[in-house]
């Protein structure tokens, strides 16, 4: 599939979560991740071996769940351009939001990290609605970035590439928040870390800039919330300040931190790339 057909796609999935409700288009979803759960054989095969690590059990049905909450977040995410403030409102249940305003009274500028769990990029644009300042930092997909972004940024959220490491030192010295998603290593230069029950490499970059700059880390997700009234979940922690801590060290308290989100929410963890070192 080229990138031009991906990208002439993802504009098709806006315009048809544009024309129909949102029950349809959940329908529509839930039928295409059934049809790539049955084909496509090597995401299925790591997404077992993610729940292995998660301890999970059950796994054909678990596997298939996974792929399902994929495709339900991704068509929300499509539907991002017609999401205003008072429909996210009745969506989403919050919990812990004045964390900010905890950590951005310092002034040292927050770093909030999340995983690569539920909706995060609808969770970028729910706290931008609230009036948050906040700046994600996102991966450099060729011929795919301007299209994410063109989603990200319709409510006011920022965006800069990983490479853009004085943009990110911008955003923390005006006092903004800089979102970082800490549970991959894209680079190769990670850090080897305990993570759930196995070990994998987590990023340099969020323990380097806490450390670097004395700034607050908060920890957060946003989550499908199926058992509640709300169809989302967010939560954000209380503030952590690194203090006297090496780079590894915090790096595991990031990765302890991250692994106990994705243990309670497992079928919503979306990595389809086998990370792990062992």
């Amino acid at each position: 599939m080229t990138k031009s057909f991906q990208i002439y796609m993802f504009h098709l999935g806006v315009r048809i979560v544009e024309l129909l409700p949102r029950s349809m288009t959940i329908l529509i979803a839930k039928i295409l991740a059934l049809i790539g759960f049955l084909v496509a054989k090597k995401s299925r095969q790591i997404v077992k071996k993610n729940l292995t690590y998660c301890n999970q059990t059950k796994f054909s049905y678990n596997t298939f769940k996974t792929i399902s909450n994929y495709a339900v977040c991704l068509t929300d995410k499509l539907r991002i351009p017609i999401f205003d403030y008072e429909m996210l409102k009745k969506m989403v249940d919050v919990s812990g939001i004045s964390n900010f305003d905890k950590a951005l009274s310092l002034n040292r500028g927050v770093i909030l990290i999340t995983a690569h769990l539920g909706n995060w990029d609808l969770a970028g644009v729910y706290v931008s609605y609230l009036g948050y300042p906040l700046t994600a930092v996102v991966e450099e997909i060729p011929g795919l970035s301007d299209f994410y972004n063109f989603l990200r940024t319709r409510t006011g959220m920022e965006t800069v590439f990983m490479r853009e490491h004085d943009k990110m030192n911008d955003v923390l010295a005006k006092n903004r928040i800089l979102v970082l998603l800490g549970d991959r290593d894209l680079t190769g230069r990670g850090i080897p870390v305990k993570f759930l029950s196995g070990e994998k490499k987590l990023p340099r970059g969020p323990a380097t800039f806490a450390l670097k700059y004395s700034v607050p880390i908060l920890f957060g997700y946003f989550v499908l919330n199926d058992s509640q009234n709300k169809l989302y979940k967010v939560e954000i922690s209380e503030p952590l300040f690194p203090e006297n801590q090496s780079l590894e060290e915090l790096t595991q308290l990031i990765a302890s931190r991250l692994s106990d989100y994705v243990s309670k929410f497992p079928l919503q963890w979306f990595v389809f790339k086998d990370e792990w070192l062992n």
